[in-house]
């Protein structure tokens, strides 16, 4: 009899702990510590593309003031009296179609997989509609935007949301685009 108590009790009660245990919210997400280190990126809109014209090597030179022959330069060291130089400062970023992109954010802790969107985008002076067209961010919180696009010259404050299972946080004007 003392048993089929016992046991009913224990029944009762591991009962009453399991249905507590159904509104416990699953994983955590810390965001209150994030923030880039480089806060800021500057997308040029006037870019330097001037092509590359052959210039002296210091190297070759350097070489034949040892008393190298041309022959021994070329075969030892692979060095020749000419190499490309003077190209414009963006010319290889428009040259392979590289985007600019920011530092990746950094102090925000959770239970994985983190998805990262992008909350809202606010200027001032600017085209925000234009950049949300051609912005995206990547999972780690690192933004990007084609060398080629048709933003205009203005300065964009971005706030990210950050979510996971059962947890969602805003980080508000946390990144900067200037474009200019």
């Amino acid at each position: 009899m003392k048993v089929k108590i016992i046991s009913l009790y224990l029944v009762c009660f591991l009962s009453i702990v399991m249905m507590n245990c159904q509104d416990i919210t699953v994983g955590y997400l810390i965001t209150e510590y994030a923030s880039y280190s480089i806060d800021t990126m500057v997308v040029k809109k006037d870019l330097d593309v001037t092509p590359p014209h052959e210039v002296p090597n210091p190297r070759y030179e350097m070489y034949i003031s040892m008393g190298l022959t041309p022959e021994q330069i070329a075969d030892r060291y692979n060095i020749f009296p000419t190499m490309l130089g003077g190209e414009g400062e963006d010319y290889e970023r428009v040259l392979r179609d590289q985007p600019w992109v920011s530092s990746a954010i950094e102090g925000i802790e959770g239970t994985p997989p983190i998805i990262v969107t992008i909350k809202s985008i606010t200027s001032e002076q600017g085209d925000v509609e234009k950049l949300k067209a051609c912005l995206s961010v990547r999972g780690n919180g690192m933004f990007q935007v084609p060398v080629k696009n048709e933003v205009p010259v203005g300065r964009y404050k971005i706030s990210l949301a950050f979510t996971n299972e059962g947890r969602s946080h805003d980080v508000n004007d946390c990144f900067t685009i200037i474009v200019k």
